[in-house]
């Protein structure tokens, strides 16, 4: 059996250990997971930023001109309301006047007054709008004309006498005219409402469809980060784990595949090395737990080992034959004590090689300790092989040993 101890080229060479600065030493990084994965989670959070804020302004902006169209919407009713409560009062004491009841004239011409500011304010309150706009200035044309025709406009008031019932149904037509132009504004101005109303239809369909982009967004965003964590985390992760399980069932050959250069592919690179270190550390204790130091040989342990497993109980090498020699020294303490130690192992270490020189690659050659020698030779159903190789022992040892200077 070769005496020398096992090659270590069977796996790559140990890694140096890693700087903590700048990674495991000709590790050559092109990129860093870390990097990588904060501008992905960046770019995401961008997106959803910019989401958001479109929404927001959309929605912001539909909801100001709700608001806007609303308050001006109640503005114009409020005023129109106004105008036509005081127009149905300003009536009435007209009626009162034209049937020559006792009305305060002065009274009636500052509400007459008060109306005219009324429908000034009316008028500079609503947008040009041919639809608002129009029926107010000819409502109150329609009531100047109206006034003026039955005496009732400014000082004619003054100068009425005289009962005139007969003129108050045309009175109460140009009344009923009025209201109708009136209720056209209002009308114009219920459907400005249901215009709002609608811009609030669009403002519920603009939420959704933010609602359902965003969704998207954070979908495909999800998608992403769980392939981006499949491929960059969960498969390099699983194939350390792999590793380390078998390196712990005692497969020391094992390595791991590096196709990356970032953080994962250092640390790949790192249990590579770890590895290899343990695989030589683990060689070599075996060969020093079953090889005698001095010649090389295999030791009392190797052989024990050796022969249970040929004859030991459920072994299934006990159908072959197997020849066993034991070989000592005659006196070899004399050696020792006369020649010393050091002559006495450089006998043991040429002794070793001649038993070596005898037998076959399969036999197996063991020193017990000492002097003593022990020889294990894969034989037939004769025994012919193990008388042969003892026969050539002893040629062997007949020639005269050299040790020293002598």
């Amino acid at each position: 059996m070769d005496a020398k101890a096992p090659d270590n080229a069977s796996g790559p060479a140990a890694t140096p250990p890693a700087d903590p600065g700048n990674g495991l030493a000709g590790s050559g990084r092109s990129w860093s997971l870390q990097r990588e994965w904060s501008r992905a989670f960046l770019l995401m959070l961008a997106a959803l930023l910019i989401g958001a804020v479109v929404t927001i302004v959309g929605v912001h902006g539909l909801m100001d001109q709700v608001q806007e169209t609303s308050t001006r919407l109640r503005l114009e009713l409020q005023r129109v309301e106004l105008l036509g409560s005081a127009l149905d009062d300003h009536e009435q004491l007209g009626h009162q006047l034209l049937s020559n009841a006792p009305v305060d004239r002065s009274a009636f011409v500052r509400q007459q007054e008060a109306v005219s500011r009324l429908f000034e304010d009316a008028i500079s309150g609503l947008p040009g709008r041919t639809e608002t706009l129009a029926p107010i200035i000819a409502a109150r044309q329609s009531w100047q004309e109206a006034l003026t025709e039955h005496g009732l406009w400014g000082a004619q008031v003054q100068s009425l006498q005289g009962n005139h019932m007969d003129e108050t149904p045309a009175f109460a037509a140009s009344g009923a005219g009025i209201r109708k132009q009136l209720a056209d504004v209002r009308r114009f101005s219920l459907a400005e409402m249901d215009n709002g109303l609608a811009h609030s239809a669009d403002l519920e369909r603009l939420l959704a469809i933010g609602r359902s982009a965003l969704f998207v967004v954070a979908l495909g965003a999800t998608l992403y980060f769980r392939r981006r964590m499949v491929k960059d985390l969960m498969r390099p992760v699983g194939s350390l784990h792999q590793g380390v399980r078998k390196l712990q069932g005692g497969n020391y050959n094992h390595r791991i595949e590096v196709f990356r250069r970032d953080e994962l592919g250092e640390l790949a690179e790192a249990f590579n090395g770890m590895a290899a270190a343990v695989h030589n550390s683990h060689e070599a204790l075996t060969h020093r737990a079953t090889h005698d130091p001095l010649t090389g040989l295999a030791n009392r342990a190797a052989l024990m080992e050796h022969l249970t497993a040929s004859f030991g109980a459920g072994s299934t090498r006990r159908n072959r034959n197997e020849g066993l020699l034991f070989i000592d020294i005659d006196d070899f303490k004399e050696v020792n004590d006369s020649l010393g130690h050091a002559l006495g192992d450089a006998l043991l270490i040429q002794l070793a090689t001649r038993l070596k020189g005898c037998v076959r690659s399969d036999d197996l050659v063991a020193r017990l300790g000492g002097d003593e020698f022990a020889i294990v030779v894969m034989d037939d159903d004769a025994g012919s092989v193990t008388a042969g190789i003892a026969e050539r022992i002893h040629e062997a040892l007949r020639a005269p040993f050299f040790v020293g200077d002598d």
